[in-house]
Protein backbone atom coordinates (compact mmCIF):
# COMPACT_ATOMS: atom_id res chain seq x y z
CA UNK A 1 0.00 0.00 0.00
CA UNK A 2 1.37 3.31 -0.97
CA UNK A 3 1.91 5.66 1.75
CA UNK A 4 1.09 9.50 0.45
CA UNK A 5 3.08 12.67 2.27
CA UNK A 6 1.51 14.84 4.44
CA UNK A 7 0.36 17.90 2.50
CA UNK A 8 2.01 21.27 3.40
CA UNK A 9 -1.01 23.14 5.01
CA UNK A 10 -0.45 26.11 3.34
CA UNK A 11 -0.74 24.46 0.03
CA UNK A 12 -4.28 22.78 1.73
CA UNK A 13 -5.24 26.75 2.65
CA UNK A 14 -4.04 27.68 -0.65
CA UNK A 15 -6.62 25.16 -2.10
CA UNK A 16 -9.27 25.94 0.06
CA UNK A 17 -8.93 29.57 -1.41
CA UNK A 18 -8.81 28.87 -4.78
CA UNK A 19 -12.01 26.89 -5.03
CA UNK A 20 -13.83 29.54 -3.31
CA UNK A 21 -12.66 32.10 -5.84
CA UNK A 22 -13.93 29.53 -8.63
CA UNK A 23 -17.45 29.73 -6.67
CA UNK A 24 -17.84 33.16 -7.16
CA UNK A 25 -18.22 32.63 -10.71
CA UNK A 26 -20.87 30.54 -11.07
CA UNK A 27 -24.68 31.33 -11.20
CA UNK A 28 -26.20 32.51 -7.98
CA UNK A 29 -28.39 29.91 -7.34
CA UNK A 30 -25.50 27.43 -7.36
CA UNK A 31 -22.77 29.89 -5.84
CA UNK A 32 -26.04 30.02 -2.94
CA UNK A 33 -26.06 26.06 -2.58
CA UNK A 34 -22.18 25.77 -2.62
CA UNK A 35 -21.72 28.46 0.20
CA UNK A 36 -24.12 27.03 2.19
CA UNK A 37 -22.98 23.19 2.09
CA UNK A 38 -19.77 25.11 2.96
CA UNK A 39 -20.78 26.62 6.47
CA UNK A 40 -22.88 23.05 7.10
CA UNK A 41 -19.47 21.15 6.70
CA UNK A 42 -17.74 23.84 8.80
CA UNK A 43 -20.14 23.66 11.65
CA UNK A 44 -19.86 20.34 11.53
CA UNK A 45 -16.44 20.30 12.18
CA UNK A 46 -16.29 22.55 14.99
CA UNK A 47 -18.80 21.07 16.81
CA UNK A 48 -16.44 17.69 16.74
CA UNK A 49 -13.54 20.34 17.60
CA UNK A 50 -15.16 21.99 20.52
CA UNK A 51 -16.63 18.38 21.86
CA UNK A 52 -12.72 17.01 21.26
CA UNK A 53 -11.30 20.61 23.18
CA UNK A 54 -13.92 19.88 25.91
CA UNK A 55 -12.96 16.02 26.53
CA UNK A 56 -9.45 17.35 26.22
CA UNK A 57 -9.80 19.63 29.18
CA UNK A 58 -11.29 16.83 31.42
CA UNK A 59 -8.21 15.80 32.69
CA UNK A 60 -4.34 17.92 33.24
CA UNK A 61 -2.83 15.09 30.90
CA UNK A 62 -5.71 15.96 28.14
CA UNK A 63 -4.90 19.48 28.82
CA UNK A 64 -1.00 19.91 28.47
CA UNK A 65 -2.03 17.64 25.28
CA UNK A 66 -4.08 20.24 23.78
CA UNK A 67 -2.03 22.89 25.06
CA UNK A 68 1.04 21.28 22.79
CA UNK A 69 -1.34 20.95 19.82
CA UNK A 70 -2.26 24.35 19.68
CA UNK A 71 1.24 25.18 19.34
CA UNK A 72 1.21 24.14 15.50
CA UNK A 73 0.12 26.94 13.57
CA UNK A 74 -2.28 25.02 11.68
CA UNK A 75 -4.28 23.49 14.62
CA UNK A 76 -3.97 27.34 15.99
CA UNK A 77 -5.36 28.38 12.53
CA UNK A 78 -8.61 26.20 12.77
CA UNK A 79 -9.11 26.62 16.31
CA UNK A 80 -8.91 30.43 15.64
CA UNK A 81 -11.33 30.02 12.51
CA UNK A 82 -13.96 28.03 15.10
CA UNK A 83 -14.13 30.26 17.74
CA UNK A 84 -12.31 28.34 20.25
CA UNK A 85 -9.84 30.39 20.62
CA UNK A 86 -10.42 34.54 20.97
CA UNK A 87 -7.72 36.87 19.63
CA UNK A 88 -7.29 40.05 22.10
CA UNK A 89 -8.42 43.51 20.23
CA UNK A 90 -4.99 44.56 19.37
CA UNK A 91 -3.92 41.23 17.46
CA UNK A 92 -7.17 41.34 15.29
CA UNK A 93 -6.79 44.98 14.96
CA UNK A 94 -3.10 44.14 13.83
CA UNK A 95 -4.72 41.89 11.33
CA UNK A 96 -7.10 44.57 10.07
CA UNK A 97 -3.77 46.62 9.05
CA UNK A 98 -2.35 43.54 7.38
CA UNK A 99 -4.59 43.81 5.03
CA UNK A 100 -3.80 47.43 4.46
CA UNK A 101 -0.09 47.20 3.78
CA UNK A 102 0.30 46.35 0.13
CA UNK A 103 -1.27 49.35 -0.61
CA UNK A 104 0.36 51.69 1.88
CA UNK A 105 3.71 49.87 0.45
CA UNK A 106 2.83 50.47 -2.84
CA UNK A 107 2.58 54.45 -2.22
CA UNK A 108 6.35 54.25 -0.97
CA UNK A 109 4.74 54.16 3.15
CA UNK A 110 3.45 51.94 5.97
CA UNK A 111 1.63 51.97 8.58
CA UNK A 112 2.49 50.43 12.56
CA UNK A 113 -0.27 49.78 15.28
CA UNK A 114 1.13 51.84 18.14
CA UNK A 115 -1.83 51.16 20.53
CA UNK A 116 -5.55 50.10 21.53
CA UNK A 117 -7.04 51.86 24.29
CA UNK A 118 -10.76 51.40 24.88
CA UNK A 119 -12.65 52.24 21.64
CA UNK A 120 -9.60 54.08 20.13
CA UNK A 121 -7.07 52.21 17.96
CA UNK A 122 -3.61 54.44 17.57
CA UNK A 123 -1.65 54.08 14.15
CA UNK A 124 1.55 55.73 13.47
CA UNK A 125 2.36 56.19 9.16
CA UNK A 126 5.61 55.59 8.38
CA UNK A 127 7.45 56.55 5.19
CA UNK A 128 5.89 58.75 2.22
CA UNK A 129 2.54 58.48 4.55
CA UNK A 130 4.67 60.16 7.21
CA UNK A 131 3.81 64.19 7.67
CA UNK A 132 2.47 64.23 4.08
CA UNK A 133 -0.01 66.37 3.88
CA UNK A 134 -1.92 63.65 2.67
CA UNK A 135 -1.71 61.72 5.86
CA UNK A 136 -5.12 62.58 7.19
CA UNK A 137 -6.82 61.32 3.86
CA UNK A 138 -4.74 58.52 3.70
CA UNK A 139 -5.91 57.50 7.17
CA UNK A 140 -9.56 58.17 6.88
CA UNK A 141 -10.06 56.69 3.35
CA UNK A 142 -7.71 53.46 3.92
CA UNK A 143 -6.75 52.34 7.73
CA UNK A 144 -9.38 53.63 9.51
CA UNK A 145 -12.51 52.09 7.19
CA UNK A 146 -9.83 48.78 7.07
CA UNK A 147 -9.93 48.69 10.98
CA UNK A 148 -13.93 49.66 11.34
CA UNK A 149 -14.90 47.37 8.75
CA UNK A 150 -13.48 43.95 10.56
CA UNK A 151 -13.62 45.13 14.29
CA UNK A 152 -16.49 46.79 14.86
CA UNK A 153 -15.80 47.61 18.64
CA UNK A 154 -13.24 49.92 17.48
CA UNK A 155 -14.90 53.52 16.90
CA UNK A 156 -11.96 55.93 16.51
CA UNK A 157 -8.87 55.29 14.77
CA UNK A 158 -6.35 58.30 16.08
CA UNK A 159 -2.68 59.15 14.26
CA UNK A 160 0.40 59.19 16.25
CA UNK A 161 3.42 61.46 15.66
CA UNK A 162 6.81 60.05 14.73
CA UNK A 163 7.43 60.92 18.32
CA UNK A 164 10.28 57.99 19.23
CA UNK A 165 10.63 54.51 17.61
CA UNK A 166 8.11 51.96 19.08
CA UNK A 167 9.14 49.40 21.46
CA UNK A 168 13.40 50.20 21.51
CA UNK A 169 15.87 53.27 21.00
CA UNK A 170 19.69 52.67 20.80
CA UNK A 171 20.67 52.97 24.75
CA UNK A 172 22.88 56.32 24.28
CA UNK A 173 20.60 58.15 22.83
CA UNK A 174 20.27 61.30 24.61
CA UNK A 175 16.68 63.28 24.58
CA UNK A 176 15.62 66.43 26.03
CA UNK A 177 13.16 64.98 28.18
CA UNK A 178 12.12 67.78 30.83
CA UNK A 179 9.26 66.67 33.03
CA UNK A 180 8.62 62.97 31.51
CA UNK A 181 6.83 61.45 34.09
CA UNK A 182 4.14 64.47 33.59
CA UNK A 183 4.16 63.05 30.19
CA UNK A 184 3.11 59.90 30.22
CA UNK A 185 6.51 58.43 30.62
CA UNK A 186 7.38 56.12 33.81
CA UNK A 187 10.98 55.51 34.48
CA UNK A 188 11.98 51.76 34.83
CA UNK A 189 15.47 50.36 35.43
CA UNK A 190 18.63 51.60 34.75
CA UNK A 191 20.55 50.03 31.31
CA UNK A 192 23.27 48.73 33.50
CA UNK A 193 20.09 46.11 35.42
CA UNK A 194 19.55 44.50 31.52
CA UNK A 195 22.13 42.13 30.93
CA UNK A 196 22.53 41.27 26.94
CA UNK A 197 19.57 38.61 26.03
CA UNK A 198 18.00 38.37 29.40
CA UNK A 199 14.69 39.32 30.09
CA UNK A 200 13.81 41.41 32.49
CA UNK A 201 10.11 42.39 33.72
CA UNK A 202 8.94 45.77 35.20
CA UNK A 203 5.67 46.53 36.59
CA UNK A 204 4.00 49.78 37.07
CA UNK A 205 0.30 49.76 38.63
CA UNK A 206 -1.30 47.96 36.53
CA UNK A 207 1.20 47.39 33.46
CA UNK A 208 3.53 44.44 33.53
CA UNK A 209 6.31 44.99 30.53
CA UNK A 210 8.89 43.08 29.19
CA UNK A 211 12.36 44.68 28.80
CA UNK A 212 15.03 43.17 26.81
CA UNK A 213 18.78 44.57 25.85
CA UNK A 214 19.71 43.32 22.39
CA UNK A 215 22.84 44.20 20.34
CA UNK A 216 22.91 47.26 22.32
CA UNK A 217 19.16 48.59 22.27
CA UNK A 218 16.18 48.25 24.51
CA UNK A 219 12.90 47.01 23.27
CA UNK A 220 9.66 47.26 25.61
CA UNK A 221 6.96 44.71 25.07
CA UNK A 222 3.54 44.24 27.43
CA UNK A 223 4.64 41.42 29.19
CA UNK A 224 2.09 39.13 28.27
CA UNK A 225 1.47 36.24 24.88
CA UNK A 226 -1.03 37.15 22.70
CA UNK A 227 -1.86 33.84 22.25
CA UNK A 228 -3.17 32.81 25.41
CA UNK A 229 -2.34 36.01 27.82
CA UNK A 230 0.98 33.87 29.80
CA UNK A 231 3.63 36.03 30.34
CA UNK A 232 6.98 35.96 28.17
CA UNK A 233 9.41 37.43 30.83
CA UNK A 234 10.72 33.74 31.33
CA UNK A 235 11.41 33.47 27.36
CA UNK A 236 14.04 31.88 25.91
CA UNK A 237 16.10 34.95 24.01
CA UNK A 238 18.18 33.41 21.11
CA UNK A 239 19.13 36.17 19.05
CA UNK A 240 16.28 38.48 18.02
CA UNK A 241 13.41 35.95 18.77
CA UNK A 242 11.77 35.36 22.09
CA UNK A 243 9.99 31.96 23.09
CA UNK A 244 6.62 31.74 25.01
CA UNK A 245 8.12 29.55 28.26
CA UNK A 246 4.49 28.36 28.00
CA UNK A 247 3.33 27.34 24.44
CA UNK A 248 6.91 27.83 22.66
CA UNK A 249 5.18 30.48 20.38
CA UNK A 250 8.43 32.39 18.64
CA UNK A 251 8.41 36.44 18.13
CA UNK A 252 10.30 38.58 16.37
CA UNK A 253 11.68 41.40 18.79
CA UNK A 254 12.80 43.69 16.58
CA UNK A 255 9.11 44.07 14.93
CA UNK A 256 6.96 41.93 17.62
CA UNK A 257 5.86 39.91 14.96
CA UNK A 258 4.97 36.44 15.88
CA UNK A 259 6.76 33.75 13.95
CA UNK A 260 4.86 30.92 14.54
CA UNK A 261 1.67 31.78 13.99
CA UNK A 262 0.31 34.90 11.48
CA UNK A 263 -1.26 38.00 12.60
CA UNK A 264 -0.20 37.36 16.02
CA UNK A 265 1.66 40.53 17.45
CA UNK A 266 3.55 41.92 20.84
CA UNK A 267 2.29 45.38 22.18
CA UNK A 268 5.14 47.64 22.18
CA UNK A 269 5.91 50.29 24.23
CA UNK A 270 8.03 53.77 23.36
CA UNK A 271 11.38 53.63 25.00
CA UNK A 272 13.81 56.70 25.92
CA UNK A 273 17.24 56.18 27.59
CA UNK A 274 18.63 59.63 29.92
CA UNK A 275 21.56 58.81 31.31
CA UNK A 276 21.30 55.36 31.21
CA UNK A 277 17.76 55.18 32.81
CA UNK A 278 15.06 53.53 31.00
CA UNK A 279 11.99 55.50 30.26
CA UNK A 280 8.63 53.75 29.50
CA UNK A 281 5.80 55.70 28.20
CA UNK A 282 3.01 53.15 29.04
CA UNK A 283 -0.09 55.45 27.59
Amino acid sequence: MKVHQEEDFQALAERVDRLLDSIKGMPEDARLKAMELKKAIEAVHGHALRKLVRTFRETEAGKELLLKAVEDPSIYAMFLMHGIIKQDLFTRVAAALEEVRPYMRSHGGGVELVKVEGKTAYVRLEGACSGCSLSAVTLKNGVEEAIKARVPEIEQVAMVEEEVSSGYLPVHVMDETDNLDQNGWVQGPSVSELQEGHPVRFSHEESDVLLVRIDGKVMAFRDQCPHMGMPLNGGLVDGPTITCPWHGFRFDLSTGECITAPHVQLEPFPVRVEEQKIWIRLG
